[in-house]
């Protein structure tokens, strides 16, 4: 499956760095539940997940309020259709 060309643009990069800063740079969702890494420290956020996606709702694309900062687990599990699940 082809990369989508949104992802690497500017307005995209600046959005995605605000959903992590508004989140202190850690995954909301280990955060939610207390989940930390092996070194003892909060997961980092290294994704920023639309929560209403952007193909259904293009209005809401760069709206920060639409973002979750995610780790890369949480992300996949965010997206059944890629093989992730909530747990």
């Amino acid at each position: 499956m082809a990369r989508d060309a949104h992802y690497d643009k500017a307005r995209h990069k600046a959005w995605r760095a605000k959903v992590i800063r508004r989140a202190g740079g850690l995954c909301e969702e280990c955060k939610r539940y207390g989940r930390i890494g092996k070194d003892g420290l909060p997961i980092p956020a290294t994704t920023a997940h639309h929560i209403k996606h952007k193909q259904e709702y293009p209005e809401l694309a760069f709206d920060v309020t639409n973002g979750r900062a995610l780790c890369n687990s949480c992300h996949n599990k965010a997206h059944p259709e890629k093989g992730g699940f909530w747990r």
